[in-house]
């Protein structure tokens, strides 16, 4: 089956919140540097507008929650991957290359997978290094907005 890259609301604001933003698919043009600021909701802003200039809509950050990316299969998974590589140096700690190991964050990340499946969505896979990357059908589970928002404070600890 194939894999599409689901990372959830409460996933992708807890690495933004730690690392700033990462990148996605093909463009030509400008971009700011990191360094050009170091306000992470500058940073996730970046990354969303990155994002969708490289084919992969994504809206852009609410103020202390960060971006928000579900991908429902009408991007295919190779233009994700073209526009993370795009917009790697946007890429939040531990996505796709944009800085990683923090183990308070994976800690929070395994806690927020534990809850998911003991909220209904059985098949919530454990975070890979990279993120949590689940199938659409984890995604299209019926209990898994209800879950996602019943565990959002296990990334938030």
């Amino acid at each position: 089956m194939r894999r599409h890259l689901y990372a959830a609301t409460a996933v992708l604001a807890l690495a933004l919140t730690v690392a700033g933003c990462g990148g996605k698919a093909e463009e030509t043009g400008t971009q700011a540097s990191p360094s050009a600021s170091a306000d992470p909701g500058a940073k996730a802003l970046k990354f969303a507008q990155c994002m969708r200039e490289n084919g992969v809509n994504v809206p852009d950050p609410e103020p202390g929650k960060g971006v928000m990316m579900k991908f429902d299969g009408s991007v295919s998974q190779e233009q994700v991957q073209k526009a993370m590589e795009a917009c790697r140096e946007w890429a939040p700690q531990g996505m796709n290359g944009g800085g990683g190991g923090d183990p308070q964050q994976e800690a929070r990340m395994r806690k927020y997978a534990q809850c998911m499946r003991a909220n209904g969505v059985e098949a919530f896979p454990d975070p890979d290094g990279t993120g949590i990357r689940l199938d659409k059908s984890v995604a299209d589970d019926p209990d898994f907005k209800a879950a996602e928002q019943a565990c959002a404070k296990e990334l938030q600890q």
